[in-house]
């Protein structure tokens, strides 16, 4: 019997592994177009401004004893007696940062008013005590020098310098007038010294006397006596007017109730 010979065939080689294709990407929807306004060119940030400087500290002045406001009301009463108010058309100039105040004879009697002020050309008002009875003589009841503006939060004693504050009312700062004037002025360099004045005051109408060193006295008639004077504070601390009472009211009728 013949014997066949195993015919072997060769193996095909395996196929590679196609690769998988990969997964389809959406593309995301579409947003509306938004229109874009251009930005506007901007100036380069500046520093910012350096901070105000902190207000003073309150200065250690004593509370007026009395409601000095009353002496610059217009028909404000005090017994027999009506306040009318009179805006001078003359003014005082002040160059310094200080007003003073004297007895225009008597050289020696300068003070100096210790709560500074701005310079300026300061308006002046009279206080004046007319009685019910027209016989009798207008009185000089106050003169005011405005050198700030209201409102006004408080009125205080004013001080003088080189003086030691009062700390009670019968301690108040005055100054004496023998002469029967006072001088209102600015402060400048100092006393000028005696300033010449009529004899006799009359009447309630003030003076103005030019010194010898370019300043400007305003001089009033008050009749002898010790005087006190006051400041009217706004609610930073700062002046708006000095007031010089004349003292022509008598503590009854301070007190007294208005008619």
């Amino acid at each position: 019997m013949a014997k066949t010979k195993a015919v072997t065939k060769a193996k095909k080689p395996a196929k590679a592994a196609k690769p998988k294709a990969p997964k389809a990407v959406k593309a995301p929807a579409k947003l509306p177009a938004v229109a874009v306004k251009p930005k506007k060119p901007t100036a380069p940030s500046l520093p910012l401004p350096p901070a105000p400087p902190a207000p003073p500290p309150p200065r250690d002045e004593l509370i007026a004893p009395r409601d000095i406001a009353r002496l610059l009301r217009y028909g404000e009463r005090f017994g027999p007696h009506k306040i009318d108010i009179r805006m001078l058309q003359l003014q005082l100039p002040v160059g310094s940062s200080a007003l003073a105040i004297c007895d225009p004879s008597v050289g020696k009697s300068w003070k100096t008013f210790d709560r500074p002020v701005t310079p300026g050309v300061f308006r002046v008002m009279l206080s004046v005590a007319k009685n019910d009875d027209a016989n009798k003589p207008e009185r000089l009841a106050a003169v005011v020098v405005h050198v700030g503006r209201p409102p006004i939060a408080k009125w205080t004693v004013a001080h003088y310098k080189g003086q030691k504050p009062p700390k009670s009312p019968d301690q108040l700062p005055r100054l004496t007038s023998s002469s029967g004037w006072l001088a209102l002025l600015d402060a400048g360099d100092g006393s000028p010294g005696s300033i010449a004045v009529p004899e006799v005051p009359t009447g309630t109408a003030p003076i103005e006397i030019p010194l010898t060193d370019g300043r400007r006295a305003l001089v009033l008639p008050c009749g002898e006596g010790e005087y006190a004077a006051y400041w009217a504070i706004d609610a930073t601390d700062k002046p708006i007017c000095l007031v010089v009472d004349f003292d022509v009211f008598t503590q009854k009728e301070w007190k007294a109730k208005p008619i």
